[in-house]
């Protein structure tokens, strides 16, 4: 299925989008990265008659760091906030928790604040949100508020948020020193929802007494909840091991009595009761015994936009599009202008065109595939200004100004190399040849892409991280096996590729004509809705 038509509105400030929400009222949805908000498009589970999309609104995409919290813009990707290491200095549950946030090509477009306002109890920052004691700020027609955690929150998907009313920003509240945390969850695939989760912090004295600790919940309450349990462990040595077990027997049972799980195809209530207090065991011990920044691997290196191989651009996916975009709104088709392999290409399309069927149907780039279209087979993977992303998970419309880079134009990477045939492929495409990392070839564009940008920040990955890295792309042959040695297989061919400098001069030159920039218009007749 596909979203039913909406009015598309781009705004260009906080007041401008707030205006539209109190000119549309309840038939309006914001969107920011859409991850959440999309799937139930495409699937139909709403249907709101105007997108008021804030992509453009300037001022939403800082993340700030004081003595007493950590800010954060509505317009923040997981994948920054993850990466800041100013944030992770001053709250690391941060980034304990959005390591478990779905994949990083969700989390290079979902936002943090996106994600507290679709205020799902599966979700892990509104639990860390509720941890932090933290506080949201929302702009209205009547001004601008701030909102306690404990009263924005009403039920399942349900906020105290006025329908004219944007979230513009969250605040986490700083922990003492002394405070540790810990957030683990357990899901059937890593990045899937989790079937229960928990985030704690444990404070601890001078002297390793435990002065207080908080549990918070994921997927086994309606809304965030946390629980105090400093009275159990009050006073405890974390370095007597027996003794702080012998206290989560006392922790165990406030947390059986306090959540309130439900069945589901998943799990039963039972089973998630009794496996959210086995985490509940585990994350305080592993809090209490490791004093330890978490080791969790991550990269150092900052998201910055990178554009495809053949030109860079200014810009980005957390930003306003570098050109090509005017604000406004949009109630029928609308001219699109979009970077694509390094060329500029333009069509006609409704607002409710995904960028997926934007590359296949109009520009006739059919070797991005579609498969779920709510985001958890990859198969429509694409970079988006460098970084993997779903396509099916994005609006043509939100792609103006940004460069998309599909598997077609994986061909001209720098570290791509001219075959005897005369084709051309990249490092991760010739590894998938040589090790069969193919079979049936759906999947196969997501995984080249995936890796590809994988491999830009992790040039010699391990066996582990490579499985890490493909664990959001679903095979439906089941090659994970040949798919492995194909990542590990690529990162010896660019390392053997790195002296080679840019092949011969002939392919040189095709490369720098495929790089100049021209407008193709292409025409939608006929093209599926």
């Amino acid at each position: 299925m596909k979203p039913a038509p909406f009015v598309h509105h781009s705004p260009e400030s906080v007041e401008a989008a707030v205006a539209v929400l109190a000119e549309v009222g309840h038939d309006g949805k914001v969107l920011a990265g859409g991850q959440s908000l999309i799937p139930m498009l495409n699937m139909r589970l709403a249907s709101p008659a105007h997108l008021v999309d804030i992509n453009r609104v300037t001022g939403l995409d800082r993340v700030e760091v004081s003595d007493d919290w950590v800010r954060v813009g509505a317009l923040v990707r997981h994948a920054t906030l993850e990466r800041r290491e100013d944030a992770y200095a001053a709250l690391p549950l941060l980034r304990q928790a959005l390591l478990n946030v779905a994949h990083p090509a969700i989390r290079n477009r979902g936002t943090t604040v996106g994600s507290i306002a679709h205020a799902d109890a599966a979700g892990e920052m509104p639990t860390v949100l509720a941890l932090c004691d933290g506080v949201v700020e929302v702009a209205g027609p009547a001004g601008r508020r701030e909102v306690p955690w404990g009263e924005f929150f009403l039920g399942p998907l349900e906020t105290s948020l006025d329908e004219s009313e944007l979230c513009v920003a969250v605040r986490f509240h700083r922990f003492p020193a002394g405070t540790r945390t810990t957030f683990v969850e357990s899901a059937r695939r890593h990045g899937d929802y989790a079937l229960a989760g928990v985030g704690v912090t444990l404070g601890v004295d001078g002297a390793g007494a435990v002065t207080g600790a908080k549990v918070g919940f994921v997927s086994v309450t309606d809304v965030p909840a946390v629980l105090d349990v400093s009275e159990a462990l009050a006073g405890v040595d974390v370095a007597d091991r027996a003794g702080f077990g012998r206290r989560l027997d006392d922790v165990a049972e406030r947390v059986r009595e306090f959540v309130e799980p439900e069945s589901d195809i998943h799990a039963s209530a039972e089973y998630r009761r009794m496996l959210v207090t086995e985490l509940t065991r585990r994350a305080l011990t592993q809090t209490a015994t490791d004093s330890a920044p978490d080791k969790m691997r991550i990269s150092s290196t900052p998201l910055s936009p990178r554009g495809p191989w053949e030109s860079q651009r200014a810009g980005g996916p957390t930003g306003s599009p570098s050109n090509g975009s005017v604000g406004g709104t949009s109630e029928g088709p609308t001219e699109v202008t979009v970077h694509v392999n390094g060329r500029e290409q333009s069509a006609s399309v409704e607002p409710r065109r995904l960028l997926s069927d934007f590359l296949r149907h109009d520009l006739r780039l059919t070797g991005t595939h579609v498969g779920c279209e709510h985001g958890v087979c990859g198969a429509c993977t694409v970079l988006v200004d460098g970084q993997p992303m779903r396509s099916c998970l994005m609006f043509a419309v939100s792609a103006q100004g940004h460069e998309v880079t599909t598997v077609e134009g994986l061909c001209h990477a720098p570290d791509a190399r001219e075959r005897e045939d005369g084709t051309r492929m990249n490092s991760v495409q010739q590894a998938f040849t040589e090790c069969h990392g193919l079979q049936c070839g759906f999947c196969t564009p997501g995984f080249l892409t995936t890796i590809s940008a994988f491999l830009d920040e992790n040039p010699k990955p391990t066996e582990e991280e490579a499985r890490e890295a493909i664990s959001g792309n679903l095979c439906r042959c089941t090659g994970y096996q040949n798919i492995v040695k194909s990542v590990l297989r690529a990162s010896e061919l660019r390392s053997e590729r790195e002296g080679e400098g840019n092949g011969d001069e002939q392919a040189e030159t095709g490369e720098q004509q495929s790089a100049q920039p021209h407008t193709e218009s292409v025409g939608t007749e006929g093209s599926p809705a």
